[in-house]
């Protein structure tokens, strides 16, 4: 048993329920236990787990039976934590190895039995050293310690147990009952590896289906966006002749024509478009010129050009446009081309 006691490596206090022992078997550390068997009130040359952890951990390459304070040792490592059995056995030590300043170390557990208590000659109490025989490169190759997989490993091994029983039972059982209960359990086998497979095919015939289904809705999918899309650019079109429709229509297309000129205002021309012999808009109306009497005398019109660039101004007097007057405002038409316009001259000012 792996008990923390003097004559193994350390002896600690959560190995007391273990450690205890009667007056019957062990008169003299009866004596230097002061208490009953239940309740202790000191333990002489003992160590307390809390000093235990923390302690730094040397190994040492020395083969003689007794390691002692001259013999080389390397400094490998700090306890971190024991790990104590149910039973009050401490089954592990933990030793944090690598690693700097806490960065890249990782926990070893070590056998107690590994680990012996060396102290200086004429040392006491705490002054010691914890030595485990080997090297440094043996502790940081070993397994790092995790207690997750310790339950894993128990709940793996209590499994096996339980199978491993099962599989005895049911031998024995089998072969108490007789070649009957054997043919039985080829028919059940034989059933049940026919059901799986029935099971399988249609589970991959289902898969195949939703496959297909997934499939033939996707593509449906995909027709009704191409359509939607097909639908929304004839609208874009359509929309996009509308507006061309609508800025080459006069405002006002019919009208009442105008004769008498005094009656129109500079501010009623200035803005207008000018449509040309199709009714189509072929320029737009800068500035008016006016008489000392605010009659109209020229109308300029811009032609030509793109996004106001590159167009030409030139002056049109009352006889060269017809004014149509309807109730929502006036419209200008002319009986030039946009052409015929541009090889006018241009108007100056």
């Amino acid at each position: 048993m792996k008990k923390l006691l003097a004559t193994t490596a350390i002896t600690v206090m959560a190995a007391l329920p273990v450690m205890a022992q009667s007056t019957d078997t062990n008169a003299a550390a009866s004596a230097q236990v002061q208490g009953n068997d239940t309740f202790f009130k000191s333990v002489p040359d003992a160590v307390m787990a809390s000093d235990f952890i923390g302690k730094r951990v040397y190994a040492t390459a020395s083969t003689d039976a007794d390691v002692t304070a001259d013999s080389d040792m390397d400094d490998i490592g700090e306890v971190s934590d024991m790990i104590v059995g149910n039973n009050g056995d401490v089954e592990a030590v933990l030793v944090d190895v690598g690693g700097f300043l806490g960065i890249g170390e990782k926990t070893v557990a070590v056998n107690l039995d590994a680990l012996q208590m060396v102290s200086a000659e004429g040392s006491t109490g705490s002054d010691y050293r914890l030595v485990m025989k080997g090297d440094k490169a043996s502790l940081e190759n070993a397994p790092a310690y995790s207690p997750a997989m310790d339950d894993m490993d128990q709940a793996a091994n209590a499994a096996g147990n339980g199978m491993e029983n099962a599989a005895e039972n049911t031998t024995t059982v089998a072969s108490d009952a007789g070649n009957d209960v054997a043919d039985a359990a080829g028919d059940a086998a034989d059933w049940t590896k026919e059901k799986a497979a029935a099971a399988g095919a249609a589970v991959s015939g289902a898969a195949k289906d939703a496959a297909d289904w997934t499939k033939d809705k996707t593509a449906e999918a995909g027709t009704a966006m191409d359509r939607a899309g097909n639908d929304m650019a004839d609208a874009a079109d359509d929309t996009k002749a509308d507006m061309t429709t609508a800025a080459d229509t006069p405002a006002n297309p019919e009208g009442t024509p105008v004769t008498d000129w005094s009656t129109v205002k500079a501010a009623d021309l200035e803005g207008q478009t000018v449509y040309g012999p199709n009714d189509e808009s072929i320029g737009k109306v800068t500035d008016v010129v006016t008489d000392s009497n605010d009659g109209v005398t020229q109308v300029v019109v811009s032609v030509g050009g793109f996004l106001g660039m590159g167009a030409k101004s030139v002056a049109l007097t009352p006889d060269q446009m017809e004014v149509m007057k309807a109730d929502d405002g006036l419209s200008i038409h002319v009986a030039a081309t946009q052409d015929e316009l541009e090889q006018m001259p241009a108007y100056t000012g």
